[in-house]
């Protein structure tokens, strides 16, 4: 199992500070879990062990985990909705430059002709990218956020030395 460790003075500290009803983690300890997340071994379980020196309220701790993952899938969501969008979008643009290139030859000059498939062999080149670059991330970045779903939270009030275990 890898272990999160997450050292605060006061709960406020976990959430973000424009959020009234505390459901959202502060961007700060989002990037935090991010990047601790990317130190572990493929097909590790994860525990996030909060420890603060006042009590918490691990219930309101789990929601706000909970939502601010639910946040970022939605976000990852829309992106692949977006990518799909531009890659077709992408790959029209493209085709039909590069048939234009190939009607025009001989028609007009070589130069507007090669500027012309250069334009339409970009937007493919785009398009492909998407798909073979930013496609795989986003499918990553959604299996990351499940594992992060099924974190273990445990919260250690330091100042009463109190453990309080919740999955």
């Amino acid at each position: 199992m890898y272990e999160i460790s997450l050292r605060i003075h006061e709960e406020s500290e976990l959430y973000n500070s424009f959020d009234e009803s505390c459901r959202t983690l502060s961007g700060d300890v989002s990037d935090y879990l991010t990047k601790q997340y990317g130190k572990k071994e493929i097909g590790d379980d994860i525990l996030l062990r909060i420890k603060c020196d006042r009590p918490i309220d691990a219930d309101r701790v789990k929601i706000a985990f909970r939502e601010t993952i639910h946040e970022q899938e939605l976000h990852i969501a829309s992106e692949k909705r977006l990518n799909l969008v531009k890659q077709l979008w992408l790959l029209c643009i493209g085709v039909v430059f590069v048939t234009a290139a190939i009607l025009l030859n001989g028609i007009i000059g070589s130069v507007p002709v090669e500027l012309i498939s250069i334009v339409g062999s970009f937007a493919v080149w785009e398009a492909a990218n998407i798909w073979i670059v930013e496609n795989p991330r986003n499918r990553l970045a959604k299996r990351t956020l499940k594992k992060l779903n099924s974190t273990k939270i445990v919260i250690e009030d330091l100042s009463e030395g109190r453990t309080d275990k919740n999955d």
